[in-house]
């Protein structure tokens, strides 16, 4: 098994790494204050890759946007639309390409540690295809070759401190030692890029990058990028 296949069979299934409900709501609230200066005026198009439970989505809507919810795990796509059926804001497409040249903004946050590093080229050129020119894609929580889990650990304890779900969180990581996420996490691997790498990158799948002064979430040991589409 590859790590691509593997990643997205992981997450298919009925898994989280959230510690709980406290810890699964403030990530989205800390999420979506990352985003919202980034957002352009009303109304947009916004392509949330790799969106996961994605609970900001409604902020968005709220701010003017049309969001467009997308998770390679095929098995998370009907959780999504029966969630959101009461919004006429939110879409949940199995094929990227009715949104090519259509969205103003692509998020593409805690995605690629899970994408094999041959594969992330052809993801980008994918990503540039949906985006009209001038069009932002956001690259958040961007794995560095230096982080380690003990960082990762540091950073959720001190997001639960600030959060009040402390007690929740500890129990958490005591679960994840055992849980399959940490079993994949040892044999798949993530992937990991310096900053100088990701901005080649970019710039050879048709962007213009400039890393963001911090990143988009709690992991603030992590970085961020917001790369804009050349015409």
């Amino acid at each position: 098994m590859n790590n691509k296949s593997g990643w997205i069979d992981y997450w298919d299934g009925d898994v989280s790494v959230y510690t709980g409900v406290r810890h699964l709501e403030a990530h989205y609230r800390e999420l979506f204050a990352g985003v919202a200066p980034l957002l352009p005026a009303a109304p947009f198009t916004l392509l949330d890759f790799g969106c996961g439970e994605a609970l900001m989505a409604p902020d968005i809507v709220a701010r003017g946007g049309r969001v467009f919810l997308y998770d390679a795990a095929g098995g998370r796509r009907p959780r999504l639309r029966q969630r959101y059926s009461y919004l006429d804001g939110i879409m949940v497409p199995d094929d990227l390409s009715v949104l090519d040249g259509l969205c103003d903004v692509v998020l593409l946050i805690s995605v690629i540690q899970y994408i094999p590093r041959d594969d992330l080229p052809a993801l980008l050129a994918r990503l540039h295809r949906a985006l009209k020119p001038g069009g932002k894609l956001v690259i958040g929580d961007i794995l560095s070759p230096t982080n380690s889990v003990i960082g990762d650990v540091t950073a959720l304890l001190r997001f639960a401190w600030r959060e009040a779900f402390l007690r929740e969180a500890v129990r958490g990581l005591l679960r994840t030692l055992n849980s399959n996420y940490h079993q994949r996490r040892k044999t798949l691997g993530l992937s990991s890029y310096t900053l100088d790498e990701i901005q080649a990158l970019l710039e050879q799948a048709g962007f213009e990058a400039s890393p963001l002064a911090s990143n988009v979430g709690h992991a603030h040991h992590r970085r961020s990028v917001l790369a804009r589409r050349r015409g």
